[in-house]
């Protein structure tokens, strides 16, 4: 049962710090203390002592070893006899302050272990994991202890890239619906948990000091679908989700309020293909957020280490639009001046986290300004690039029409070792830049554009049958994917045509010689001399019949020696006349001959 934070608050409050396990010194005089705890943030303590000798002019606080940057910090506070450890963390940075009237003060400010998956930058890569094996990976890399609710997708691939560990772990969590909560040191992964039993109850006009509360009907949605594209079905899929039961505070549900504006179904879109699991986790988590921010504000009354950040408190007396339970999404506990005191934030955020401009590594990696986007450029030289890697010259006139040219790498479709496909645009050609991870210093062409100015090799059609390949001196290569024709040509009419339409294979050159290949056979016609030579052998064979024919000249057959040999019947025959001749013998042999 949930219960009054003045209870058992009578007494002297109580504070102890302990440095590296060792209870501070008496000399070391607290001024105050701020500790913090919230969903999907590190905890911070900020503790300010008095330090500094004007007589002397030294710090001896500072100086000394106590509260030096990596020194172990443990906070506990309450009242009377009874305290409770409110923050552990380490000594992450601290410095003085000398104010009116030469008063001195060190500041200390510590974070929790967890700091450290909040430092650097890293890429790599995951395997055939769950989110869950990812979450507990990071967070076991660094020491700290791991709660992870266990999730059932299976990614098989997970990139990490360029962003911290703590970032990426939240960016996992949230698409799944978890929230990050961490204490002295754990780590935990999961769902939050809206129904739990509270932990204090607060009234109005007995133990709330301050409250503020406000809803807000834009932040709710009466339905979310996540929407990606799937490669092997050439179809998109999608996934619905609907506003969650939460129990928390409040008459006027999260459906009720997103008929306010009716603003109907809203899309989550991803280009990358998703599966059916992935895509439900996401709008289910979408729909969580929007739950969780239905109502947000802010409560103050007297300090309690009841309040944890991921619990549920009770508010009462404060209308029927506000009366319920509250999940914290933040706890502060401050201490000065002999008095304690607990702020709860209720609530969370809409956005997600990984929308932060700080998330994602910035353009060109911060060395220059970046540049974001795809770029307008025109050609204006093709050789002489200084460091020979086959780059060309562009100059961007969106940017400024007298810039200095730069080189910029071109993108091809194979490109090896000596070998590959080459097609360089011309110069005055217009293209389209990108830059290598944003850096305006480091161009690449990506393709060519056509314009008004600049026509296509022919007019598009709405059958887009016409697929061509056509350089600057008229050189082509045509595919007519209707009649399902290639179409090769040179500027002086030598052509190969293949086509399954008329069944044939053509080709012809300039001077009117032409070869076909089609049903009927193979049929060469040429307007003057065919030579056919050989270093071997020649056999011409057919089924039917062979015909050698010359219209208007001799035929003439001449070897070492000439045999003809028919297995049937054989005729020579002269219209005019005929001659069988030889310098040496001459035989003619058969069964029976006859002459004349």
């Amino acid at each position: 049962m949930p219960v009054s934070p003045e209870l058992n608050a009578d007494g002297v409050l109580r504070v102890s710090l302990q440095a590296d396990g060792s209870l501070l010194p008496p000399q070391v005089q607290l001024l105050s203390l701020r500790v913090r705890r919230a969903v999907n943030s590190i905890p911070w303590a900020r503790v300010v002592v008095e330090d500094g000798d004007v007589a002397q002019q030294t710090f001896e606080v500072a100086d000394g070893n106590l509260l030096k940057p990596g020194t172990e910090l443990s906070i506990h506070l309450g009242y009377g006899n009874d305290e409770e450890q409110v923050f552990k963390g380490k000594v992450a940075r601290f410095g003085i302050r000398i104010g009116a009237n030469n008063l001195a003060q060190l500041e200390v400010e510590c974070r929790d272990k967890a700091a450290a998956m909040t430092i650097g930058r890293r890429h790599r890569v995951f395997v055939d994991k769950t989110d869950s094996d990812v979450c507990s990976e990071l967070i076991g890399e660094y020491g700290l202890t791991a709660d992870v609710e266990a999730t059932t997708v299976t990614h098989k691939l997970l990139v990490q890239h360029d962003s911290s560990d703590w970032d990426f772990l939240l960016a996992r969590a949230e698409a799944n619906g978890r929230v990050v909560v961490v204490t002295d040191g754990q780590v935990s992964v999961r769902k939050p948990d809206t129904k739990s039993a509270a932990a204090l109850k607060l009234n109005y006009g007995q133990d709330l000091m301050e409250f503020e509360a406000e809803l807000d009907a834009r932040t709710q949605l009466s339905g979310v679908d996540a929407v990606s594209w799937d490669p092997a079905t050439q179809a998109a899929l999608k996934a619905s989700a609907y506003p969650p039961a939460l129990g928390l505070q409040g008459n006027l549900d999260a459906a009720a309020l997103a008929q306010v504006f009716d603003a109907g179904t809203i899309e989550l879109r991803s280009s990358a293909a998703q599966p059916q699991q992935v895509l439900a986790a996401w709008a289910e988590a979408r729909q969580l957020k929007a739950g969780l921010a239905r109502v947000r504000g802010r409560m103050k009354f007297q300090g309690s280490a009841l309040a944890a950040a991921g619990g549920t408190l009770e508010v009462a007396g404060v209308g029927e639009r506000f009366n319920g339970t509250v999940y914290a999404g933040a706890v502060q506990h401050d201490a000065a001046d002999g008095n304690w005191t607990t702020e709860v934030d209720f609530g969370l955020a809409p956005d997600w986290l990984s929308a932060r401009p700080d998330v994602t590594a910035p353009p060109a990696a911060a060395l220059v300004p970046g540049v974001q986007g795809l770029q307008i450029a025109v050609v204006v030289k093709l050789d002489g690039d200084p460091e020979a890697g086959h780059r060309i010259q562009v100059r961007t006139p969106a940017l400024e029409a007298e810039a200095t040219p730069i080189w910029a790498r071109l993108l091809m479709p194979y490109a090896s070792n000596g070998f590959g496909a080459l097609f360089v645009p011309e110069i005055g050609d217009e293209v389209l830049v990108g830059h290598l991870a944003g850096d305006p210093a480091h161009p690449v062409v990506l393709g060519s554009l056509y314009s008004q100015k600049h026509a296509g090799p022919h007019v598009l059609e709405a059958t887009n049958k016409l697929k061509t390949l056509l350089t600057r001196c008229k050189h082509k290569l045509e595919f007519d994917d209707e009649d399902k024709i290639i179409t090769i040509t040179t500027p002086a009419g030598n052509s190969l045509v293949f086509s399954d339409k008329d069944k044939k294979i053509t080709l012809k050159d300039q001077t009117g010689n032409e070869i076909v290949m089609s049903e009927a056979g193979i049929k060469l016609d040429s307007p003057k001399d065919i030579a056919i030579t050989a270093k071997g052998k020649i056999s011409v064979e057919a089924v039917g019949e062979v015909n050698l024919k010359s219209t208007a000249a001799d035929l003439k057959a001449a070897g070492l020696n000439v045999q003809c040999t028919a297995n049937v019947g054989f005729t020579a025959k002269g219209n005019a006349s005929a001659e069988l001749s030889a310098s040496g013998m001459t035989t003619v042999k058969g069964s029976m001959v006859m002459i004349n």
